[in-house]
């Protein structure tokens, strides 16, 4: 299952991104992962939240540097190279985004997939990724203000599920 969803979302990026302006995107598509492997990095030492499932084909490290290295950046440009300037456009793209993201996470945790622990479940998920989304734009347009935010959400979930 990784490796179709590896190769669609690069069809997908080689498609929909907008690589003639790549570098415009590539903080934020620094961003994004430093976030992820962040998050590895945390509850590798104490415990997980969700856990990705490895197969047959990829171990579990290369099922994380799938996602951090090649899906999420690619995502990243594919979704900020075709965001709309309009607010009523904005808010609809955002849901674009979100309702696929999180049914995509539905089927993977149906099928095993992905696995939730101590506490973690697809509410949970749900309000991530309807920060995710604004807070990925907020990075590419201000860094500064992103980076701050994430901070103070990174600490809310730290306490929320006794990180800290």
């Amino acid at each position: 299952m990784h490796i179709i969803v590896i190769i669609l979302v690069i069809l997908f990026a080689l498609f929909k991104g907008d690589w003639k302006n790549w570098e415009d995107y590539y903080p934020t598509m620094l961003y994004i992962s430093l976030a992820t492997f962040l998050y590895e990095f945390i509850s590798h030492s104490h415990f997980h939240l969700w856990e990705l499932q490895e197969t047959s084909i990829l171990t579990l490290m290369n099922v994380h540097f799938a996602h951090n290295l090649i899906i999420n950046p690619l995502l990243a440009i594919v979704f900020l190279s075709n965001y709309p300037s309009k607010l009523k456009k904005q808010l609809t793209y955002m849901l674009k985004w979100i309702i696929p993201f999180l049914l995509v996470e539905w089927v993977c945790k149906r099928f095993g997939i992905l696995t939730y622990h101590n506490g973690w479940h697809f509410g949970w998920s749900a309000l991530f990724v309807i920060i995710m989304f604004p807070m990925v734009r907020l990075h590419h347009v201000k860094k500064l203000w992103a980076l701050i935010l994430s901070v103070f959400f990174a600490v809310f979930y730290l306490k929320i599920f006794n990180y800290i």
